[in-house]
């Protein structure tokens, strides 16, 4: 018989179960489980005298990051360059994706399993940018990759544009944490890169879907619901991060995870893709 080791005490399984869960929350999956389950009690023999009751125990709570970064496992803080200098040495989308791979100045990275760039035409009149990589895409390394992805390729399709007939990015590039949601450091330092993305990209119409990434590229306080179905002009940026002369039409729109979330709101989403239909030439969708 192999010795396997000393057995854990109940605070000890406590602490271990607490940290696998604050790993959960992070995106980090256990292939097989660390701690077996503990046998079940004996039954109680209704000839032996009733066992002493038990106070319940406590739930077991995710570990803070606070504790899990005493612990040795927590994000370090972000190092190399920022954002704006690595972006701004991209002069093609090539050469963009190989820069945001390379990047290490994201603590988002450290806990995403892929990198998310892009799919879809290069050459594609529309380019649609999302808001943040959930766990489909986080898995596949591909934007809109799940089910919120399967409900914009139903919206396209519906106007007569086929899967790989958009161009289609996320804000970020790498999933925040459990998908929640990402701080404004977190937009601020990836936000070079999505500008450069448009920039080198320059599609003739950009949609916009979801508030977190209308209202930072248009450097907007307004809430998505006024936003929404509101054609803008969107300047471009140069190298450097700075506005240009040169504009483009930008429409935006709900998110399909929030439509998802609020289906009443897909009647709106209707009238948005026939705005970008009309704004493309194609009558009634078709």
């Amino acid at each position: 018989m192999t010795d396997s080791g000393p057995a854990l005490t109940l605070q000890d399984e406590k602490a271990l179960q607490a940290l696998i869960a604050w790993w959960a929350d992070a995106g980090i999956e256990m292939d097989e489980p660390i701690v077996a389950p503990r046998p079940a009690a004996a039954p109680v023999s209704p000839h032996t005298s009733e066992p002493r009751r038990q106070a319940p125990a406590e739930p077991v709570r995710a570990a803070t990051p606070q504790a899990a970064r005493a612990a040795g496992f927590g994000d370090s803080p972000a190092t190399g360059p920022g954002a704006q200098p690595v972006a701004a040495k991209a002069d093609s989308l090539d050469a963009l994706r190989e820069a945001i791979e390379a990047f290490e100045g994201c603590a988002l990275k450290r806990t995403a399993r892929n990198t998310v760039f892009a799919r879809g035409e290069r050459a594609a009149r529309v380019m649609l940018v999302g808001e943040a990589p959930g766990r489909d895409e986080d898995e596949r390394g591909e934007p809109f990759a799940g089910q919120s992805g399967r409900l914009l390729d139903q919206m396209f399709a519906a106007i007569g544009i086929e899967r790989d007939q958009a161009y289609i990015a996320h804000m970020l590039n790498w999933r925040p944490p459990g998908n929640r949601a990402p701080t404004q450091d977190e937009i601020a330092q990836c936000l070079p890169f999505i500008e450069r993305h448009i920039a080198l990209k320059k599609p003739d119409i950009l949609v916009l879907a979801g508030e977190l990434g209308a209202r930072a590229l248009l450097r907007s306080d307004t809430a998505i619901t006024r936003l929404r179905g509101r054609w803008v002009d969107y300047a471009l940026r140069d190298a450097e991060g700075n506005p240009t002369s040169t504009s483009i039409k930008a429409l935006p729109v709900f998110s399909p995870r929030y439509l998802l979330a609020r289906p009443v709101e897909k009647r709106l989403a209707w009238q948005d893709m026939l705005a970008l239909a009309d704004q493309l030439g194609t009558p009634n969708g078709s």
